[in-house]
């Protein structure tokens, strides 16, 4: 019996499977769906072989991933040049990756500067759709592609890429822990807003706590958000999004599972 629901996963570094090969066996002991992380600190980690293995081992279990492209230093808006093409092609690369996986999802972070002042900002913009547009062709009948919010002061810049975009296989990913500390939703109070905004092209969730200051990645329930209501809301939307558990550690996988069963997938389902 699997741990979580069918359309939930928890999120699973491939830094964490090289170090730690227990990683993986724990998810498929458990029937846990992974995020796998594609950021990696080498290429020793991005070998094929190695990928495709860990990919064979997932469908001979009959588990299904996402995929979290990576974000580590990588700018798709940045106004250099150098760092933008770099960055384009690092997901370029990732997404031939992906496809070992045939994820249900992949995740991105357009990494918006949200302090950037006009013109500036509107140059990055045009940057960055120009960009995910040609990640979006490099393989057009791609999973959906759910662009994350991170450090945005609100959700325009995101809904506006997702409809300027206007692809049916490209649509939000809503961080509830980067709104809460990184968007001072903590202080703001204004989840309805960001919740209603992105509605329309929500197709995955990030769920983790923090206290409102930085991002924490707590255990469910052990931070300072309002699942109760975040709950309610997500409740609302029909289909259901995915959704993804982000804890950081052992203890608060634990914790983040045990959560979860308990007092979110009963409301959810």
């Amino acid at each position: 019996m699997k741990a979580v629901p069918e359309n939930c996963y928890v999120n699973l570094p491939l830094i964490y499977i090289y170090n730690q090969p227990e990683y993986l066996d724990l998810f498929i002991e458990k029937s846990i769906q992974p995020e796998l992380g594609l950021d990696c600190f080498g290429n020793e980690c991005l070998s094929k072989d190695w990928l495709q293995s860990i990919g064979d081992r997932l469908a001979n279990a009959g588990l299904k991933c996402t995929v979290h492209l990576p974000f580590l230093d990588l700018k798709p808006a940045s106004l250099n040049s150098a760092i933008r093409q770099a960055s384009i092609d690092t997901l370029c690369g990732a997404f031939e990756l992906a496809k070992i996986f045939s994820p249900e999802r992949m995740v991105m972070h357009p990494s918006f500067t949200s302090w950037l002042e006009e013109p500036l900002f509107e140059i990055s913009y045009k940057n960055c759709l120009e960009g995910i547009r040609l990640l979006s062709d490099s393989w057009p009948d791609h999973p959906v592609l759910c662009l994350e919010n991170t450090y945005e002061y609100d959700p325009g810049p995101l809904l506006r890429i997702v409809e300027d975009l206007d692809r049916d296989n490209v649509g939000i990913c809503f961080d509830a822990g980067h709104w809460h500390a990184f968007s001072k939703g903590s202080e703001k109070n204004d989840f309805d807003f960001w919740f209603d905004s992105f509605a329309p092209y929500l197709r995955h969730l990030h769920l983790h706590d923090n206290n409102g200051v930085k991002d924490e990645h707590l255990a469910l329930g052990h931070g300072t958000m309002n699942w109760e209501h975040i709950i309610s809301r997500v409740k609302e939307l029909d289909p259901l999004p995915s959704m993804t558990l982000e804890p950081h550690n052992r203890d608060d996988f634990e914790l983040s599972l045990k959560y979860f069963q308990e007092k979110i997938v009963p409301k959810l389902l």
